[in-house]
């Protein structure tokens, strides 16, 4: 009874280290990118361009705004 437990657990140890060093380990350092949404961007006309940016130079808008409608705007 002994003989063939011990037999049992050799084979299975073998069968183990066979199959242990046929895995293939994934690269732990693949990158995995999220996915970034683009905000929406508008065409924005010339006239409306010049008479925000004087509104800015007279200081009828603040920099934040400007900042926000230049970001906005399609180049």
């Amino acid at each position: 009874m002994n003989k063939i437990l011990m037999i049992a657990i050799v084979g299975l140890l073998l069968v183990g280290c066979v199959s242990a060093m046929t895995v293939r380990w994934s690269n732990p350092e693949v990158g995995f990118t999220e996915q970034t949404i683009q905000p929406i961007k508008i065409d924005c006309p010339r006239d409306e361009w010049n008479n925000n940016f004087e509104d800015f130079r007279e200081g009828l808008i603040s920099k934040e705004d400007m900042k926000i409608y230049v970001r906005s705007c399609k180049w």
